[in-house]
């Protein structure tokens, strides 16, 4: 799925052109350049070719800051700091289609291709992606992350003495990760946060875009993505940390990359919003911040609401306008007999770091705990799963009938639960995960199978004798070695068994 380039030089685009908010009959292509000069996009479906032109919008926001500047010699692919941002929406899109596309930028062309979903009649199949906190940025190619130990199979030798990292750095890990969700051939993409590691920082949005629509692979040229902020996109990282102009910025460089549906807020544009796709209905939350601030409502103590110069700033709390724009939506996708799903970034059920209140003197002050108040109406409105990221594992917890799952190793780190530790912190709803329920398994220095490696879940939805059948897959790009200990490949290996159950009966995985 490498990006198709002709003419003389790739860098007539900085972004190349890639698929957002792809909601009922419509889709969204943007792509990034340097120049002004307006670029072409020709579609070719069954209505015949369309061609549209693009009016380029100079994005100050994306700028790099003065710091950035000044380490300009330390990084080589830095673009110049001109970032022009062009748009076209395609709208009137049939049902189960395939449509191709190629966008023309000087002397350089790019192309694509989609599928639109299906009817309600289920003329096939959904697949979905889901996965979190992927946390780019250029350190990443030389980082190796800690990896905690986890139980061993019986027949094991044990973890090798001495390897605490990880047998790959999160770039490596990134890549082989979306190289194989790139075979699986998915309809959709769903990422629920923590998308780099620093959403103040431009080189970590720069890395972020070579990986998905640039100089390593494009898969959302051909894949829609749907993403949810998550609280790395509220920092600044060196450009400002967690000062409230920092957070500003940073919230409106996410809010610039990814367009949405609207949610009927000017001021939240992009930061909650519904996507209809054919039967599938993706409700995605800002859990940034609650208020009242440092109270057990929050989410982020880092983020003073009254210091914030902005308007965007979004409340999760009860009651707040996201709150209630959230209702309305679960009960008219309820109404519609839509396959309901949720995301956000911060996970609410898990035994991880970011699992106590965060008005606690110990907590991470990052805590996913309040969003448990929309549980009840998940439950009410028949939701059938909840995707986030946040503590960096994957982990599968059922509350009633409800599913939510932690997918947040798509690239960074590698965390555990810590609830065997911190009683505190204890998951009575965990169902799975990886780091206790997948053994490691080693022959000397020799990985066979087992442990917690980068990943995804991915989500299978399927008409069977009139109701929707909803699958979910845990996967891992396992890091296979040789009897060195050398990673010499990697494979698709499902972490777990697939769990099933249909939208709107009883929904406890068989």
């Amino acid at each position: 799925m490498l990006a198709l380039l002709l003419g003389s030089s790739p860098s007539d685009f900085r972004v190349l052109p890639h698929l957002l908010a792809p909601h009922r009959d419509s889709m969204i292509v943007n792509w990034h350049t340097e120049e002004a000069a307006r670029g072409e996009l020709t579609l070719t479906g069954p209505g015949g070719t369309t061609v549209y032109v693009s009016e380029p919008k100079l994005m100050p926001v994306l700028n790099y800051s003065e710091l950035e500047e000044k380490e300009r010699g330390a990084f080589p692919d830095m673009f110049e700091n001109r970032n022009f941002k062009h748009q076209v929406k395609l709208s009137g899109l049939q049902p189960n289609t395939t449509y191709r596309y190629s966008v023309r930028q000087g002397d350089s062309q790019h192309r694509g291709e989609f599928r639109t979903p299906p009817t309600h009649k289920g003329e096939r199949p959904i697949r979905l992606t889901v996965f979190a906190d992927s946390e780019t940025d250029p350190e990443g190619r030389t980082t190796f992350r800690d990896w905690p130990v986890g139980p061993q199979d019986p027949a094991s030798t044990g973890r090798p003495a001495g390897q605490t990292k990880y047998l790959v750095t999160e770039t490596q890990g990134f890549i082989e990760n979306l190289k194989m969700i790139c075979t699986r051939k998915p309809d959709l993409m769903l990422l629920a946060g923590d998308i780099v590691q620093g959403g103040g920082y431009q080189r970590a949005w720069d890395e972020f875009f070579f990986h998905m629509a640039g100089k390593l692979d494009d898969p959302i040229s051909s894949i829609p993505l749907i993403p949810a902020i998550g609280n790395w996109e509220n920092f600044g990282a060196s450009v400002g940390g967690y000062e409230p102009w920092a957070i500003a910025n940073a919230r409106r460089k996410y809010s610039a990359y990814f367009d949405a549906p609207s949610n009927g807020s000017r001021d939240h544009q992009n930061f909650y919003h519904r996507v209809d796709f054919g039967p599938i209905t993706v409700i995605t939350l800002d859990s940034s911040n609650g208020l009242p601030d440092n109270t057990d409502n929050d989410t982020n103590k880092n983020i003073d609401a009254a210091k914030y110069p902005g308007s965007d700033l979004v409340d999760c709390a009860p009651g707040s306008r996201q709150w209630d724009w959230c209702l309305r939506e679960l009960e008219s996708a309820r109404k519609a007999g839509q396959v309901i799903f949720v995301q956000f970034h911060h996970i609410p059920y898990s035994g991880g770091g970011h699992s106590l209140p965060t008005s606690l003197a110990d907590s991470s002050g990052q805590s996913g705990l309040t969003m448990r108040a929309y549980t009840p109406w998940f439950q009410k409105y028949g939701v059938a799963a909840v995707f986030c990221g946040h503590n960096e594992s994957i982990e599968w917890s059922a509350v009633g009938d409800v599913q939510f799952f932690d997918a947040g190793v798509a690239g960074d780190g590698l965390g555990s639960p810590v609830d065997d530790r911190d009683p505190r912190r204890f998951n009575p709803w965990r169902k799975w995960v990886a780091h206790f329920d997948e053994k490691e398994l080693w022959n000397g220095p020799q990985l066979v199978r087992g442990g917690k490696h980068y990943g995804h879940l991915e989500v299978d939805v399927e008409k069977i004798s009139g109701h929707w059948q909803i699958t979910y897959t845990p996967v891992h790009s396992f890091p296979v070695t040789d009897a060195t200990g050398k990673v010499i490949r990697f494979e698709r290996r499902e972490a777990g068994k697939p769990w099933s159950h249909f939208s709107g009966s009883d929904s406890s995985p068989r």
